[in-house]
C-alpha cells in the first residue's frame, strides 16, 4: 500500500470512529425539588452560601419548586466602590441551577462551574 493511501485510510477510519463517540446526557438533567420545605431551603442555603465563599444567604421555602434556576443579586456596596457607572452601581449577579445526577440533587454555580451535591434533599426531573 502506498504511504499516501495509508494516511488517507487511517484518517477516514479515525474520522468514522470520532462520529461514534457520544456524550451521555441521560445522567444529568435539570431538576426541581420533590417536596420543597424549610429543611430543603436550609440545605440549599448552606450549599449556596459555601459556593459564595461563606456569604450568608436567605432563600424562600419554595426555592427550586417551579424553576431549576435561581438568580442571586448581591447587596449594594459602598458608594466609593469601583463598580459604578454614571453614579449607579453595577451589581454582580450569581446564578445557580439544580440538577439531578444519578438520583442525587446537585447545584451548579453557573459563573464558576462549581458543583456540590445537596444531602437529604430529593429532586425530580424538571419536565
Amino acid at each position: 500500500m502506498k504511504p499516501n493511501t495509508l494516511i488517507i485510510v487511517a484518517s477516514v477510519i479515525a474520522w468514522m470512529l470520532m462520529g461514534c463517540v457520544t456524550k451521555d446526557t441521560g445522567l444529568l438533567s435539570e431538576a426541581l425539588l420533590e417536596q420543597p420545605s424549610r429543611e430543603s431551603r436550609q440545605a440549599m442555603e448552606v450549599v449556596i452560601g459555601e459556593m459564595l465563599k461563606g456569604r450568608p444567604i436567605k432563600l424562600a421555602d419554595t426555592v427550586f419548586s417551579k424553576k431549576s434556576r435561581l438568580t442571586v443579586e448581591r447587596r449594594q456596596s459602598a458608594p466609593n466602590s469601583n463598580n459604578v457607572l454614571n453614579g449607579r452601581e453595577i451589581p454582580a449577579i450569581d446564578s445557580f441551577t439544580l440538577f439531578l445526577n444519578n438520583g442525587q440533587c446537585m447545584i451548579r454555580h453557573n459563573q464558576t462551574g462549581q458543583t456540590r451535591f445537596v444531602e437529604n434533599v430529593k429532586c425530580i426531573t424538571n419536565p
